[in-house]
Formats: C-alpha cells, sequence, structure tokens
C-alpha cells in the first residue's frame, strides 16, 4: 500500500486510526501536493524536486500504484465530515496555502519541524491547532512552548528505548505548559503496553492500528464501506468511515517490512482538554 494515496486514506479507516495524517508540498505555482518526499523519484513514476514543476508539468505523471497525483484539495474533500486530519507542512512554502486550503474545518491538527511555519499557519488560520515535531532530546518542551504550539510530538522511534525518556519529569512539564503530547511510530507490543501505561498522551502513531487497539484496550474503529475505483462516487469523491473516538493520527509514509504497511498511523489515547 502506498503511502500518500487514495487507497492509503481507505486503509486508514479499514485498520481504525482515528485521524489521518498526510505530507504536503508545494509545486511551483503554488498547487499543494500530497506527498513524503522533496522528489518524485521514490513514490511516483516522475523525477525530479516537486519545487521546480508547475502542476500542469505532472499531468501525466502517476503514483507508483497507477493512480493521479493527490492534491491536498481533493484529500480533504475525500476526508471530510468523516474524520479529522493531522497535515504535516514539509515544505514552509507551502503554508499560506495550507492556511487557506483549511479555513472552515473543525478538529484540523497542523504539524511542521519548523516553529516559523507554525508560526505563519497559527496567524492565517488562528482556529487550527498545530503541532511542533521534535526529533531530539534537547529541550522539547521549551522548544514547543517558544513555538506557540498546541501539541508537542515527540518524534522519538529511531532513539534507544524512546518509552523509558517519556519520565515523569517530562510529563509535569507538558501538563504545566499546556501541550497535548503525540508520540512516534510503534508497533512493538511490549512498547504500545508500556505506552499504554502513561498518563497524559495524547495520541500515538503507529503502522498497525487495528493491532494497536487491540494492545491498547480501544473500541474497534468504525468499518467503512470502501473507497469507490479512481476516489469517487459520483456523488462525493469516495465514502471513508473511522472511528469517532479520541484517538489519534493517522500517517501514510515508508512501509516498514516486506510488502506489508502503507505507513505511519495515530491513535488518540485521551482528550486534550477535558
Amino acid at each position: 500500500m502506498l503511502e500518500n494515496s487514495r487507497q492509503a486514506l481507505e486503509l486508514a479507516w479499514r485498520q481504525g486510526a482515528d485521524r489521518v495524517e498526510i505530507d504536503v508540498r508545494a509545486t511551483r505555482d503554488g498547487k499543494l501536493l500530497v506527498l513524503h518526499d522533496p522528489t518524485l523519484n521514490r513514490t511516483t513514476t516522475g523525477q525530479g524536486r516537486v519545487s521546480r514543476f508547475n502542476w500542469e508539468d505532472l499531468s501525466t505523471i502517476r503514483l507508483s500504484n497507477g493512480e493521479p497525483l493527490l492534491l491536498l484539495e481533493e484529500a480533504l474533500d475525500l476526508l471530510r465530515g468523516r474524520t479529522q486530519v493531522y497535515l504535516e507542512v514539509k515544505d514552509p512554502v507551502a503554508a499560506p496555502g495550507v492556511a487557506r486550503a483549511v479555513q472552515g474545518l473543525e478538529g484540523v491538527i497542523v504539524s511542521s519541524r519548523d516553529p516559523g511555519t507554525l508560526a505563519q499557519l497559527a496567524a492565517e488560520a488562528p482556529h487550527v491547532s498545530t503541532s511542533l515535531l521534535v526529533r531530539d532530546l534537547d529541550a522539547p518542551v521549551e522548544r514547543a512552548v517558544r513555538a506557540g504550539v498546541d501539541y508537542l510530538h515527540l518524534c522519538w522511534e529511531r532513539l534507544s528505548d524512546p518509552v523509558g525518556k517519556v519520565s515523569r519529569t517530562l510529563m509535569n512539564e507538558v501538563r504545566e505548559a499546556g501541550l497535548g503530547l503525540i508520540l512516534w511510530r510503534e508497533e512493538r507490543p511490549a512498547q504500545l503496553r508500556r505506552i499504554g501505561r502513561l498518563s497524559g498522551v495524547h495520541g500515538v502513531c503507529t503502522n498497525v492500528p487495528d493491532r494497536a487497539r487491540l494492545i491498547l484496550g480501544l473500541p474497534p474503529g468504525i468499518q467503512p464501506r470502501p473507497l469507490a475505483p479512481g476516489g469517487g462516487d459520483g456523488k462525493i469523491k469516495g465514502e471513508l468511515g473511522r472511528s469517532a473516538t479520541t484517538l489519534p493520527v493517522t500517517k501514510h509514509r515508508h512501509p516498514v517490512g516486506e510488502g506489508g504497511d502503507s505507513g505511519e498511523y495515530c491513535l488518540n489515547l485521551t482528550k486534550k482538554h477535558d
């Protein structure tokens, strides 16, 4: 299953993720493309940096699963009224367009590693929640507070024993700062059980939301009817379904393991504000 594809959006629902995360980049003429990498090389039939192409130049390019390239407006249309989204702005140039695209949408969280991008989004779309992605251990809460965001997303999946790094001190700092906490991608049952014992975690990302729900003791997600071929069913561009609980975020990224998983998904463990 290819990340950031229409099929991946449907799989997010089928496997019971509560929120769909999609990656966004800008073409040269400002169109918002749903794509993880800065280049077309890995997941499409094209070659070259996305930022060097106008949208019209990409009309003959396909995703490697045969689908047309996916624009953010279409992805939001597929999900509108059916699930909430977690947008990762991969390219700061895309920020103004993302701010316009999410106007009027409720429950959207926009994430980035760049505090400046998040500040711009907060200024232009103040109703949208923002999330700072932090990869290292250097004062993550302080950085999130300085950035003025609503959520701190710890991208610690590559660290040794990341759950052990989520100390009581860190959790107290998160709580005192009024932040929501989202955790990295995790598939290991033992580590998911440890995460389930943490108090105050808003969400956890995983490649296997169906199995993770079972391990975490979460209720099953709503099973949708399949997305119509090509993303449309005549009336709307797809019919998706998902749990309406407070669980997390679904991310369509690099597959993990042979032929298997579609990308990174999240399950929310608690509400940020009760």
